[in-house]
């Protein structure tokens, strides 16, 4: 008896096999699954012996590199090795929805599912996708194009003399999308005028043009600095998330030296003969030898400033009061 099963098992695999890539099936239900790239927590479907799930992807597939499918089998079925088979499937029309039954689509995989608790199946995404097949899940040599349009998973059965009970029996399915190790990051340069002049760009040491294109990072801490002869040099630290991209701007500064006053409400200023009203914005100087004066009644104070391209500077009157004790 267990060999008339393997047997037909085997004879029907061939048949299904010899056809076309492009199949015509019927299933009892379809499920569909979005994946989120932003929440790759795993989905969990129901599937019935000859039901189907639609995997959709999201739109920006750059950091999903595979989809995982784990199917664990119900323990009424396992004694009936060889039974039932999954089948994988790209380009469906129509596209999958709940209430549709009837579906065409081009074959990817058709496969028994082996007599044991659990199968997981990894579909690679990218063709760099490091993905490899282990005792705990076999990934598929064929490369889907996620631009082709959503996955399906079909569930039927390839042999005679399953449970009675079979249409009654749960396939637990859990799909998950499998992230990329890594990140992307953008910078957007605002400039201090309409002119928009040279500027080096490097993260962690290395030369970047990300003025126009995103990066891609490990995730963790990276450093950025921005650096031009017609503006001030700028620092940041950043971090990059797995599978999400980081998004940093950064307003360049002209080069002009820049002096900041500070004094007591009562004291007039002068720069260069100019008396200072608002001391509250800096002041911006021309390079070379500047004088600063305070002045509170009769009492004058003077300091000399050498401005330099790129450099900011802070003049400080400061009043205090000293108490001495003599006897």
């Amino acid at each position: 008896m267990h060999f008339s099963r393997v047997f037909l098992t085997g004879m029907l695999l061939v048949a299904l096999a010899s056809h076309s890539s492009a199949d015509s099936f019927r299933v009892r239900s379809m499920t569909v699954v979005s994946l989120d790239i932003a929440n790759p927590a795993p989905a969990s479907v129901e599937l019935g012996y000859n039901d189907a799930v639609g995997i959709v992807f999201p739109l920006d597939t750059r950091f999903l590199r595979g989809v995982e499918i784990e199917i664990r089998m119900p323990k009424e079925i396992l004694e009936y090795s060889g039974s039932m088979a999954y089948g994988l499937y790209t380009q469906p029309a129509p596209a999958p929805a709940p209430g549709k039954i009837d579906y065409r689509a081009d074959q990817l995989a058709l496969q028994t599912l082996p007599s044991r608790i659990a199968t997981v199946i990894q579909i690679p995404l990218q063709k760099n996708h490091r993905l490899k097949t282990s005792p705990y899940s076999t990934v598929l040599s064929a490369v889907v194009n996620p631009s082709s349009g959503p996955l399906v998973l079909r569930l039927l059965p390839v042999m005679k003399g399953l449970p009675e009970n079979i249409e009654n029996l749960i396939f637990h399915t859990r799909i998950k999308p499998l992230l990329a190790d890594e990140g992307g990051f953008t910078l957007k340069l605002v400039y201090p005028g309409e002119e928009q002049s040279p500027v080096s760009i490097r993260v962690d040491e290395t030369i970047y043009n990300i003025a126009e294109d995103m990066v891609i990072l490990p995730p963790g801490t990276h450093q950025l600095s921005v650096v031009s002869e017609q503006y001030r040099s700028e620092v940041r630290m950043f971090t990059v998330e797995q599978a999400r991209v980081t998004e940093l701007e950064v307003a360049l500064k002209d080069t002009t030296p820049l002096l900041f006053l500070a004094a007591p409400d009562t004291a007039e200023i002068f720069v260069d003969d100019v008396q200072i009203e608002n001391r509250t914005i800096p002041l911006q100087l021309s390079p070379g030898e500047h004088l600063v004066l305070f002045r509170i009644g009769d009492y004058e104070l003077t300091r000399s400033v050498l401005a330099e391209k790129g450099h900011d500077y802070t003049v400080s009157m400061i009043v205090d009061i000293k108490v001495t004790e003599s006897r």
